[in-house]
């Protein structure tokens, strides 16, 4: 299961969604949410993680969440994760972020969503899957090409698309009925091979 890490800012009056943080693989994602990036009054979750790009990718924990996180050396470190009933050994960084670096000293605020991320490599196991190439792919469900490019490369993560895609991987009917509606754009062989793997699935639901 993917843990994403959601982050808000909290004033006395109101509660602003800033973004998202989570992994994929070993690398730590931060992605600023588009009305906060756009916003001229925002402010930036810290100096490495700034406002001029909405993407943002490390091999380590951000500094500006590792501060969030108590030390092992403090005493009561082992307090704050029985507060949470968490174990004093634990490692995941973002549950720790969740938990016991969930309030701090800034005015921003951490929730832990659990569900499971449809993600780009998500998305390429299931072209591949139906044997579809980009230009096949972008045809049938009407994406652009460009964007599932992007996808391809994981220079974005395009999560419009990603929802659009989630929904044709998880429910067959669905992609079914695109494929019906899109088959002339692409070569009949192509068109049974997708259909059949769909039906397939089908059946198992």
């Amino acid at each position: 299961m993917n843990r994403i890490l959601e982050v808000y800012l909290e004033s006395r009056a109101s509660r602003v969604k800033v973004g998202n943080l989570f992994k994929e693989g070993e690398t730590f994602i931060f992605e600023y949410d588009m009305k906060y990036l756009n916003n001229s009054s925002s402010i930036y979750i810290g100096p490495d993680i700034p406002l001029t790009k909405r993407v943002h990718r490390s091999e380590k924990l951000f500094a500006s969440f590792v501060d969030r996180i108590p030390s092992r050396k403090n005493p009561a470190y082992e307090d704050y994760c029985n507060q949470f009933n968490i174990s004093k050994e634990e490692t995941d960084e973002i549950l720790l972020l969740a938990t016991i670096g969930r309030k701090g000293p800034s005015s921003f605020i951490f929730e832990l969503d659990e569900t499971k991320a449809y993600l780009n490599l998500d998305y390429m196991y299931f072209r591949k899957e139906l044997q579809l190439s980009l230009r096949d792919f972008s045809a049938i469900f009407q994406i652009s090409l460009s964007t599932l490019q992007k996808l391809e490369k994981q220079s974005t993560h395009g999560h419009e698309a990603l929802k659009r895609i989630e929904i044709y991987d998880r429910f067959p009917s669905v992609a079914l009925f695109e494929i019906n509606k899109n088959k002339r754009l692409i070569h009949a062989a192509r068109v049974k091979y997708a259909e059949g793997i769909l039906k397939e699935r089908l059946k198992r639901v």
